[in-house]
């Protein structure tokens, strides 16, 4: 079973809602570290993706990734405990998005849709509800790992907008039979709404580029996406960073307009903030794309 799967099973999520912050941490950690201690060779990947890029390693570095690969999952799962309006407060007091969202209000205020990238890195789960609590109507393409929990998250967003506290955040969901994810994503940016996409991770419209002085496929055909939206879209990469316990802040870098240079800029932007903080890019416990042999 997967680390996702594992945490994410049917008897941590039964009850949630009358779990409290600090007792949902505490058992999503205790889970994650089980799993680990079950499936020790899952290190070795971690290890093996550092060695490739030429990451120095340690066996301090190696606990801090894995702790922060299972907070992931810790963040992904706040909305589901307690009350809207507690999740709101939570975000209010412990996401700090004050320049994000001056940057994205110029972009609304010209008329310009917006689209965030985001890689596996920090706390990305906490970007679409901290927008959506300062009021950006959002759309994100995503991929849920289980049926259950793709509920749960549309029935809690549909909760989160009724509040009156949160703006609507639409769930695109990739793969799912029957929809189009692409079309879906270009309206959306026509619209002059948010859209916030991985870009990190292979897909038929990746392109080589480069991170590390190795070669990987990236960018998920979000240039593609742009040249097919034909509309003015501001574009960004977004990272939002653990700064300590419950304590986060969001930093956007603006990609360039030219598509053949905007891939490569994400790509920049993401090794800045691996050498910054290494340990946040939970990506390194998946298969990196690599287009050569390293």
């Amino acid at each position: 079973m997967s680390l996702s799967k594992y945490i994410q099973s049917p008897e941590l999520l039964e009850n949630i809602k009358e779990k409290t912050t600090a007792e949902l941490r505490a058992q999503v950690l205790h889970r994650g570290n089980q799993w680990y201690s079950e499936n020790p060779h899952e290190a070795d990947l971690i290890t093996d993706n550092l060695r490739k890029l030429d990451i120095p390693f340690t066996p301090e570095l190696l606990e801090k990734i894995k702790t922060n690969i299972i907070l992931h999952y810790y963040e992904k799962l706040l909305p589901l405990c307690g009350s809207v309006e507690k999740y709101h407060s939570f975000l209010k007091s412990s996401v700090d998005c004050e320049e994000a969202v001056k940057t994205l209000r110029l972009s609304v205020d010209s008329g310009r849709g917006m689209l965030l990238s985001v890689a596996h890195f920090g706390a990305v789960e906490l970007l679409s509800p901290s927008l959506s609590a300062h009021g950006f109507r959002l759309n994100a393409a995503l991929r849920f790992t289980t049926e259950q929990f793709s509920r749960m998250a549309e029935k809690q967003s549909k909760a989160m907008e009724e509040s009156g506290l949160f703006s609507q955040i639409r769930f695109i969901e990739i793969g799912k039979p029957g929809t189009s994810a692409a079309l879906d994503m270009a309206a959306a940016l026509r619209r002059k709404e948010v859209l916030i996409s991985v870009f990190d991770e292979e897909t038929p419209y990746s392109k080589p580029v480069s991170l590390f002085r190795k070669t990987v496929l990236g960018g998920s055909g979000l240039d593609k996406l742009l040249t097919f939206v034909n509309a003015p879209v501001d574009a960004f990469t977004a990272f939002m960073i653990r700064e300590g316990d419950d304590r986060y802040r969001l930093e956007l870098l603006k990609l360039p307009d030219n598509s053949g240079a905007m891939l490569q800029s994400m790509y920049h932007h993401l090794e800045t903030m691996v050498k910054r903080a290494c340990e946040q890019w939970y990506f390194l416990h998946e298969e990196i794309p690599f287009a050569e042999n390293v």
